[in-house]
């Protein structure tokens, strides 16, 4: 059970990782436009009501009370529409030339996409080998189960789910959930012992409201490790520990677990090769014996066998910088291809479902922190890529409109009338603080 101290550590720390992805962006858009000559009125981290404040020079510094953003005042990038919604004051300043905004819009977005670049940079080179990598392998299949019927193998890799690639187990789970709902037929594409084979289950497992997998299937590569340890025993009294993977058994690799449970002398001696969390591996031999205050009379060696896998978040299963960084965009364009031109029926609702909003991404922030500085710096990373993406779509109030409407003036040498930049960047700002609100409230049915 973690303290009430390391809680509000753990959520002090998700904080500043959370700013920092949105400070970047915000310092890109006003450092490239203060090198531009252009007047910065504000810049805060965070909306609402100001918590702190300081003006130095011509700009006033925040650090507002909702954490879920931030901004940068640009009387000279939009005088009408944005003085509403960035609380600018009264513009008394011509717009820049368009050159000028397209550099600024595009200097946020940039900005975002250093910083993930770092990151990847630092877990490319500096993060141990276990920190990263992801599998599609299936671990163990069920015996009469969908995908069993379907003539899916322990060992398959699956490299394709209806045509769409995936590198990770999340992103097999994920195209499941666009595909179809119960009972609905996926197309699986597998490696097979150096073979490409197809399969064709159907989702039958809910692991989750409206979501729906391939039943039978349990992850891979499994591995066996020690999941609990008997007090007085021999595996305690061999220092074996929780966690520990059992790698071999007697010298022969261990691949299931009656390798051990079903031996045919129980009471003979064992030799076990054990690998650490750490990496560190070892073997130790041990007399099995009827272990003390036990109904049981058949020796036991006192441990509890389980499962493992590799436990890595998504966002950590690439290892190379550019394969760090295409990985966390093709993620977003799936969205946005599932949204916009749908593979499937019913694909852009189930995506439109599965969005989530501030407050789940600060949930994560809030798990990863718990996992340690490599996931945090890999959720950073994609945070930023997602934040780069996003901004530069050609949508009022985002970094991308403020360009749709500088490209509008270098074409047509003029430039679009300021009542209507206003009235359309508060409509599409209205719309978007909605969509929060609405995301917000999913969010909190999910967790409550």
């Amino acid at each position: 059970m973690l303290s009430v101290l390391t809680i509000a550590c753990f959520v002090i720390a998700a904080v500043l990782l959370f700013s920092l992805a949105v400070f970047i962006h915000e310092a890109g858009h006003f450092v490239v436009a203060r090198l531009l000559g252009m007047r910065a009125d504000v810049f805060s981290i965070g909306f609402g009501p100001a918590i702190w404040k300081r003006k130095i020079g011509e700009t006033e510094y925040r650090v507002s009370a909702i954490p879920f953003g931030g901004y940068v005042s640009l009387p000279q990038l939009d005088p009408e529409g944005m003085k509403r919604i960035q609380g600018g004051t009264e513009i008394t300043l011509p717009p820049a030339p368009p050159w000028k905004r397209i550099l600024v819009a595009v200097a946020g977005p940039m900005g975002n996409t250093v910083l993930a670049v770092l990151c990847a940079a630092a877990i490319s080179w500096l993060s141990p080998p276990e920190a990263t990598g992801s599998s599609t392998e299936i671990g163990l299949v069920e015996e009469g189960s969908s995908a069993d019927l379907a003539g899916l193998e322990r060992g398959d890799r699956i490299v394709a789910v209806n045509g769409t690639a995936v590198r990770t187990w999340e992103d097999y789970l994920t195209e499941c959930y666009l595909s179809g709902t119960e009972g609905d037929t996926v197309m699986l594409t597998v490696e097979r012992e150096g073979e490409t084979v197809t399969a064709k289950p159907i989702l039958d497992e809910s692991i989750g409201e409206g979501f729906f997998t391939v039943g039978g299937i349990v992850r891979g590569p499994l591995l066996i490790c020690i999941g609990k340890v008997s007090e007085g025993s021999p595996a305690s009294e061999a220092g074996i520990q929780p966690g520990e993977i059992v790698t071999a058994v007697d010298g022969k690799r261990m691949e299931d677990v009656e390798q051990l449970t079903n031996r045919d002398n129980p009471a003979q001696d064992v030799t076990l090769t054990l690998t650490a969390p750490d990496g560190s591996e070892r073997t130790v031999t041990l007399t099995p014996r009827v272990l003390p205050g036990s109904e049981d009379t058949v020796p036991r060696l006192g441990v509890i066998l389980a499962h493992a896998y590799n436990r890595n978040f998504q966002w950590m299963a690439e290892r190379g910088i550019g394969a760090q960084l295409w990985a966390d965009a093709s993620g977003i364009f799936r969205v946005l291809e599932a949204l916009t031109a749908p593979k499937a029926e019913g694909e852009t609702a189930r995506a439109a479902r599965g969005l989530g909003g501030p407050l789940m991404i600060f949930t994560l922030f809030f798990q990863v922190v718990q996992a340690g500085l490599w996931a945090s710096l890999g959720f950073v990373r994609l945070i930023c890529v997602n934040l780069a993406i996003l901004n530069l779509l050609p949508i009022p109030v985002l970094d991308g409109g403020h360009i749709l409407f500088a490209l509008f003036a270098m074409i047509f040498r003029r430039e679009i009338s300021p009542r209507v930049v206003a009235w359309v960047t508060n409509v599409f700002a209205f719309a978007l603080i909605a969509l929060m609100l609405l995301l917000v409230y999913r969010d909190t049915l999910r967790f409550f």
